[in-house]
């Protein structure tokens, strides 16, 4: 049961220390860590570069879902994983996995929480959970096989290829297996957290391709829109507060 860990990076250099830092301490026997480049103009590759053994692919790229995708092809292992280059794995994350997957060989995908600052972030349960097609790629550990059956990140999607990826397999019978623990710590500050207007629109684009109502669709946006307004007008209000 060995892991490939793939991280896309561009001009990362604050933070790809860190993130592979947390790979090395978590490495087992065959860990296998790339880092697809797309081409950095800061001191990322240099940095990459000290912990042996990873593999460092830097060439240019058409967005995140290009670089997940090459790394795909470049993986040698069963397990794949795709690691933001600002997120890092928690203590103990390779070895936990690797003990459900061999607790539950029937599983496609392993997937559990993310602690985003100090707070853990369960994925969405019920209906906002697409029949629990809504997980987080940071935290999610899937076998290279699904890729081979159904095909690699959509890139027409720029943000959230990663939802049409898991809703494709699960509609098509992928196990999913959920581990109710943190796995990853998640940085925010990407772009599907910057953009929120964007990512919305696409996910309903989404919801739409793979048959959810129009309704369910509209509706789904607009509270991702409302939600959105609101967390602007908190932290607008907060921001005044603290200049006080």
């Amino acid at each position: 049961m060995d892991f490939t860990v793939i991280t896309a990076a561009w001009n990362a250099e604050k933070t790809i220390e860190s993130c592979m830092e947390s790979v090395r301490i978590n490495q087992l026997e065959k860990t296998e860590h790339l880092v697809l480049d797309n081409l950095s103009s800061d001191g990322t590759c240099r940095i990459a570069e000290k912990f042996p053994g990873t593999v460092i692919h830097s060439e240019e790229d058409s967005g995140i879902y290009n670089a997940m995708n090459k790394g795909i092809h470049l993986a040698k292992n069963e397990i794949l994983v795709f690691l933001n280059a600002d997120d890092s794995f928690l203590p103990g994350t390779l070895k936990h996995v690797r003990e459900i997957f061999e607790q539950h060989p029937e599983s496609d995908i392993v997937y559990g929480n993310l602690l985003v600052g100090d707070r853990e972030v369960k994925p969405p349960a019920g209906t906002a959970s697409f029949h629990g097609a809504r997980i987080f790629h940071p935290a999610a550990f899937i076998r290279r096989s699904l890729f081979e059956k159904y095909g690699d990140y959509d890139e027409t999607y720029r943000i959230c290829a990663d939802l049409d990826f898991f809703l494709r397999t699960k509609e098509a019978g992928a196990v999913f297996t959920y581990t109710d623990c943190p796995l990853t710590r998640f940085a925010l500050g990407g772009i599907s957290t910057t953009a929120r207007k964007k990512t919305a629109l696409e996910v309903r684009c989404i919801l739409q391709a793979h048959g959810y109502s129009g309704i369910f669709c509209f509706c789904y946006y607009a509270s991702m829109r409302l939600r959105n307004f609101c967390a602007g007008i908190y932290h607008f209000c907060r921001n005044i507060l603290n200049r006080k």
